[in-house]
Parts: C-alpha cells; structure tokens; sequence
C-alpha cells in the first residue's frame, strides 16, 4: 500500500532522520539507502520492515550526522607502495609512447585505492539508534496506511454493494430475455415455416433446451456468495491479498454470466458490474 513515515532523532552522538516511502506491491521489495559506515545492520533493518510492512516496494532513505568526535573522526590511509607502482608504470608507459608525462601526481591520486579513508568504527549505541529511527518511521508509515485505508474500505464498500444492485438488474431482466428469445425464434421461423405447420409443443421444448444451456443461475448463485464473502472480509479481516483473490472468483463468474446472457440489458448490467470490479482490484492494493 502507498504510504510515508518519517522519523528524526538528535542527542548528543548522532542527528538523523529517516524517512520511509512505500508504493503498491504484490511482494516486499526494499531499497535501503543506508551510508556505507552502517552496512552491517541493513539485513536486520530489511528484516524487521518485511515483518511491519509485510508487502509493496519500500525506498527508506537516511541522513545521518555523527555528533560524537569519536564517531565522526575517521583515518585517512595513504598507499605508498601502490603509488610508487603506478607510477613506475605510468613513467615506462610515457617513455614507450614517446608522450611527455608533465603531472605524475595529479595522475596517480586518481586512482582511488591510493588515497581512501580507513573502515569507520560505529559503537553497538550509533547502531541501535539508527534501528530505532527506522522503526518509529515504519510505524508513522503504518499509521498513514491505517488512515487512508479507513477511507479505501469505505470505497470498497459502496463499489462492492453497487455490484449487488447490478446483480438485481440482472434478475429482472431474466422474464424479458425469455420473451425476446420466443419472439426472436418465431420470427424466424414463420420466415421460412407456415405457422400451421409448427409443432408447438416442440418449440417450447426447443425454446426450454436453449433457456437451459444459457441458464446462468449458479453463476448468480456464486457470484452472490462472493458479494458477500467480500463484504464479510472487509469488515473482519481487511486483507489486500485475500480480497483481492476473492475479487478474481467474482470475475470468473461476470465473464461467464456476460457470455451466457445474450441479452442486451443483461449484458449492459454485467460491463457495469465489471468496470466496478476493475475499480475494486486497483483500490485492493493499498491494503496490506
């Protein structure tokens, strides 16, 4: 689910702030842009997020400055030996080359393992602090989704009732199908056939075969359940993943219902109930 958190913490050893932003998602993936001093605790801070937030793609973004000199202080390493390398190297290379080398050490300290800073040593404290920044983010994030999700519910709601009012039209179309579909197979038969000579009796069992292979009442009957389990989960267990796989159930079943009803009206109740739907599975993935 979209959501953000944002965390500050300042004391007398670090100031930093975090702040966590999260978009739709079937499955957790995390972009931990933690400094490179603090590498070592970003398995346990992806851990902890996958456990809060459960899913969606998740960028957490640091600014961290250590206040405490011990912390901040760090070494400067020189390569001496490598650079006495490079150089003789860069020297033989000019002579082979007949290219005049006029500046070996404005060269030489390109090279980045030659000058580079020392792995800076962050106490147990700095670590713990980071951690928790991220965590109070996480939750200000939770709390921004529990917010907007009282608002999707509700969305969710009406949508998922609108469907039941379509299902209705549906029903109260069925007695006027019936009676098109007559009139439609009179009318063609009284093109080609003298009305004396139809078999009445026969028709209607021709007529009652056909009602019986386009009979859509355990789709109805299905589809209903689901209406209903939706709205059943929406109120006790408002899970993304679970509404949505019982949102596939109910397309499965408006699918078969819009080929088996042959039936303008019908099939006009069915597209809206489908637009519904596609609403319905969008807003489903800002549930969690």
């Amino acid at each position: 689910m979209t959501g953000f958190g944002r965390a500050v913490i300042e004391n007398e050893h670090i100031k930093a702030t975090c702040e966590i932003k999260a978009l739709n998602g079937r499955y957790f993936e995390a972009d931990i842009r933690l400094p490179k001093f603090l590498y070592e605790i970003d398995a346990s801070i992806r851990r902890m997020l996958s456990e809060k937030l459960e899913r969606g793609t998740i960028t957490c973004v640091y600014n961290i400055k250590l206040v405490d000199e011990q912390n901040a202080s760090q070494e400067i390493q020189i390569n001496e030996v490598l650079a006495k390398k490079y150089l003789t190297a860069l020297q033989t290379l000019s002579q082979s080359l007949n290219i005049d080398f006029k500046d070996p050490f404005r060269e030489i300290i390109k090279v980045p393992e030659v000058i580079g800073t020392a792995d800076r040593e962050i106490s147990d404290e700095i670590k713990k602090y980071v951690f928790e920044l991220t965590e109070i983010a996480a939750n200000n994030l939770i709390q921004f989704r529990e917010t907007e999700g009282l608002a999707t519910g509700q969305n969710l709601m009406q949508l998922v009732q609108s469907i039941s009012q379509d299902l209705i039209v549906v029903e109260n179309e069925e007695d006027s199908r019936k009676e098109a579909l007559k009139e439609r197979i009179y009318g063609n038969l009284r093109e080609h056939i003298q009305e004396n000579l139809i078999d009445q009796n026969r028709m209607e069992q021709e007529i009652l075969i056909y009602l019986d292979k386009w009979d859509i009442a355990e789709e109805k009957q299905r589809l209903t359940q689901h209406v209903n389990y939706f709205i059943n989960t929406l109120k006790t267990e408002p899970k993304g993943r679970k509404l949505n796989f019982i949102a596939q159930e109910m397309g499965r079943e408006m699918n078969t219902m819009g080929v088996k009803s042959n039936y303008f009206p019908m099939q006009q109740a069915v597209v809206q109930m489908k637009e519904k739907l596609e609403q319905i599975k969008e807003q489903v993935l800002n549930l969690a």
